[in-house]
């Protein structure tokens, strides 16, 4: 096509279908960008268009793509779906941002194509990817996302520590007071605050007491002291079944000294609370085996099929202690 611009905003108004579809091939990318735009909406479309614009995912641009791969995605295309994965997996870090762009400008969505590839950009190796994962994640609103956005709770840039929690506040609501909670022991007053004004929002007792309790924050004291300091607080908490403190104990299971996680995990084992089984599970990949078996414990002190899921995981763990005691579980708690 030649280097003037065609007027996509007049062919879209005209109905021009032929002219938009010469649109696809224009060297400019705004072209092909907003052609697309124009045939994918406000007309029912016809096979042969449907098809050309399917094979906008292999265009050149990584906006064009992306937006092409969405679309098709969103209508079960299984084909263009592997592409969206393929993006995240193997494009580049600007294909990746670009691709997070265009799910965050798509809003609301529960499309599980889109969500798995959330999912792979909150764990890209990459920041600047994650941030922007983080960015779709909220303008997703999905639910499934807590878990993952979780994760990001203990980010090294304490910016991205605040932006995840600002959307597990605004996706989750109330649900995601534990994951809040957990912030208050922070090394950052910045993200300090941030978890304060989402969880003064929460009007829930065990949140609030959480907030103005002194003895909670002599909780978190001990949670950010020393190890000894911080293994007899983990341990406190479980023998006084102080709620408000679980979420430390969450935090716990990340703790580098072994001691920390294993009375975590005795903790939250007391609690039963099926908010602990993600905690426990990871640590069926702990280093230490004798950590691996209190998982198992904790597992089955919360029961309930998401725990027994995870219990299996063990059956295939390197250390035979390990395998045997999860059969044993699974046995008798059939």
């Amino acid at each position: 096509m030649g280097i003037f611009k065609p007027d996509v905003q007049r062919l879209d108004k005209e109905r021009n279908i032929s002219g938009l579809l010469k649109c696809l091939e224009h060297r400019n990318t705004d072209v092909r960008y907003s052609a697309f735009v124009a045939l994918a909406h406000g007309i029912e479309l016809s096979d042969e268009v449907s098809e050309r614009l399917k094979q906008m995912v292999h265009d050149p641009d990584p906006w064009v793509r992306t937006l092409a791969v969405l679309r098709f995605a969103g209508l079960g295309d299984e084909r263009v779906s592997d592409s969206l994965l393929e993006i995240m997996d193997e494009g580049t870090v600007n294909n990746r941002i670009e691709l997070m762009k265009v799910i965050a400008s798509r809003g609301v969505s529960d499309d599980a194509g889109v969500l798995q590839a959330i999912v792979i950009g909150l764990g890209d190796r990459k920041e600047v990817v994650r941030d922007f994962a983080i960015r779709a994640a909220l303008a997703v609103k999905s639910r499934h996302l807590m878990q993952y956005l979780g994760d990001l709770l203990h980010e090294k840039h304490h910016k991205l520590r605040i932006m995840a929690a600002k959307s597990l506040f605004e996706i989750g609501g109330d649900d995601s007071a534990d994951y809040l909670i957990s912030l208050l022991a922070d090394k950052n007053e910045d993200v300090q605050t941030a978890a304060r004004t989402y969880l003064s929002e929460i009007k829930v007792e065990y949140v609030q007491k959480a907030l103005h309790d002194a003895a909670f924050k002599n909780l978190v004291a001990g949670m950010t002291g020393r190890e000894p300091e911080r293994e007899k607080t983990a341990a406190y908490i479980g023998t006084e079944k102080i709620r408000e403190g679980l979420p430390l104990l969450h935090r716990g299971c990340r703790d580098k000294y072994k001691g920390v996680r294993v009375e975590s995990l005795r903790s939250m084992a007391k609690f039963k609370d099926q908010a602990s089984i993600e905690f426990a599970e990871r640590l069926l990949d702990d280093k230490f085996h004798d950590v691996r078996l209190e998982a198992l414990n904790t597992l089955e002190a919360i029961g309930g099929i998401r725990a027994w899921k995870a219990v299996e995981i063990a059956l295939e763990d390197k250390n035979r202690e390990v395998r045997t005691f999860a059969e044993i579980i699974l046995q008798r708690n059939r």
